[in-house]
């Protein structure tokens, strides 16, 4: 290598330190309140997701076919119990089907709100959609967790019902 790139890289990650070092001056007390909200706001998220993780160990002892899956999904964060299954109709033939219960995590560090949406899919029919808003507050965790045991609840209720596909197979005959 050349002196003169090595002089050239120095130069280039000097100057950029420099803006570096001089954008953190100018940063204002707002900027750093929101950045805060912001980190309260992660955090509030991970909490909510370490109750729903709770739930779905719980649930995967009695339903090991279920994977959790994570990412986003519309904008918001997901966590989503999967799974899907090869079943015999009532004529025998046999199909895919897919159940699900998704969460999406919605934080508003803005306005201190918190927003946890719920979808249900059992055996490729979507349920009702059911939404939890509260502020960010430990009270709130209370609520959320109500709400989310519920909605586990709700769909462990209808995915282990017995149904013309789950039904046993002299029960089909």
């Amino acid at each position: 290598m050349s002196n003169r790139f090595k002089d050239t890289l120095k130069k280039i990650r000097d100057d950029s330190t420099k803006r570096s070092v001089a954008g953190l001056a100018v940063r204002s007390e707002a900027d750093l309140e929101r950045s805060a909200d912001t980190v309260r706001a992660f955090e509030f998220r991970e909490s909510v997701e370490k109750v729903i993780e709770e739930f779905v160990e719980n649930f995967q002892a009695e339903a090991e076919s279920f994977v959790l899956t994570r990412g986003f999904f519309e904008g918001k964060y997901m966590l989503a119990l999967r799974a899907d299954e090869q079943l015999n109709d009532a004529n025998g033939d046999v199909g895919g089907y897919f159940s699900r219960v998704m969460f999406l995590l919605d934080p508003h560090s803005e306005d201190g709100e918190f927003s946890i949406q719920c979808r249900r899919t059992v055996r490729n029919v979507d349920t009702e959609t059911n939404t939890c808003s509260t502020a960010m507050t430990d009270e709130a965790k209370v609520e959320l967790g109500a709400f989310i045991e519920k909605q586990f609840i709700d769909f462990a209720e209808r995915y282990f019902a017995e149904t013309e596909l789950t039904a046993p197979a002299s029960a089909n005959s």
